[in-house]
């Protein structure tokens, strides 16, 4: 069985279309949050998830832009183009997409070729803004944090970061973000678990494009330079 996990996707519909090219038919998808913020395309990136996610959960963007107020736990450097882009997204949305959004819960469980999923933006403790770094973390706190977790696989999401980590018999995966990457590289990054085996892949799409559709979404130039730069470098501003 072919797993798709996937996470960030923050309204860029242009790399939803190139995971489509690269993964035509799935067995399912899990998603880890933010299908909003940031981007240009924030009702067809919402559709797609809804009508295609098995499971999926609300993170801290979406969660704001149903209830108001400024996303938790963003990066300084952020906090601009994540306010002026959610009140832009809010504008935007559809009484379906409202509905979507509103329906995804801040956690999720899914049982898949014989495996049991756990799926939320950021740790059971804070699953909207939880930040953890499973690669570096102490393992001991790993273990507080999902030993009482009845899964196999645990699937993070929010800081951008692919990361893997097989603590005792569970599995950590942050499959890293697909529509805004912050490691170093600007390709999007999504997981595949494949019948027990798994794997992050890198996907390339047109930055440029996306850089343009951002400007005809007519974001503030503050915001537009912030967005373009991490676009450009993989890396969320200082």
């Amino acid at each position: 069985m072919r797993v798709l996990l996937i996470s960030d996707v923050h309204a860029n519909w242009l790399t939803l279309l190139a995971l489509q090219r690269a993964e035509a038919e799935p067995d399912a998808v899990l998603f880890a949050g933010d299908a909003v913020g940031y981007g240009p395309d924030p009702e067809a990136c919402v559709s797609w998830l809804g009508a295609h996610a098995r499971a999926a959960v609300r993170g801290n963007h979406d969660e704001a832009v149903l209830n108001g107020g400024a996303p938790a736990g963003l990066p300084a450097g952020l906090q601009q183009a994540a306010e002026e882009s959610l009140a832009w997204t809010s504008r935007r949305l559809t009484p379906s997409n409202r509905e979507t959004l509103a329906a995804w819960p801040l956690t999720a469980e899914a049982k898949l070729g014989g495996a049991r999923f756990y799926v939320c933006h950021g740790t059971p403790a804070d699953p909207l803004a939880g930040d953890l770094h499973p690669a570096t973390a102490p393992e001991a706190e790993l273990r507080a944090l999902f030993e009482p977790v009845a899964a196999d696989v645990i699937v993070l999401g929010h800081t951008h970061l692919p990361e893997l980590r097989l603590v005792g018999r569970q599995l950590i995966v942050n499959p890293g973000s697909l529509g805004q990457p912050r490691y170093g590289v600007p390709d999007a990054t999504y997981a595949v678990w494949d019948d027990g085996r798994i794997q992050i892949h890198h996907l390339h799409y047109d930055h440029g494009a996306l850089a343009q559709r951002l400007r005809l979404a007519r974001f503030g130039p503050d915001t537009l330079d912030v967005l373009s730069e991490v676009i450009e470098t993989g890396l969320a501003p200082a």
